[in-house]
């Protein structure tokens, strides 16, 4: 007699759960994502990929990266 075999949603559901736990952060490194009036509060502002050469990371936003000027910039 043949084994049987997984259905296909079983799979299907196995697949979905691995792929969801690859793409999730790890739970001790995660944290909240500052709004964008959250970074102009904290004196930045939202860039959408990476903060540009003249300016420090603070935080990460919804699409991007917190960053505001250096000080002897803003001077």
């Amino acid at each position: 007699s043949l084994a049987r075999r997984p259905s296909a949603m079983k799979i299907l559901y196995l697949l979905f759960a691995v792929f969801f736990l690859v793409l999730m952060e790890a739970p001790g490194f995660s944290h909240a994502v500052v709004t964008n009036k959250g970074c102009r509060r904290r004196g930045g502002e939202c860039h959408f990929w990476q903060c540009p050469a003249n300016v420090i990371y603070l935080d990460k936003c919804y699409f991007g990266h917190c960053c505001r000027r250096r000080f002897s910039e803003i001077v």
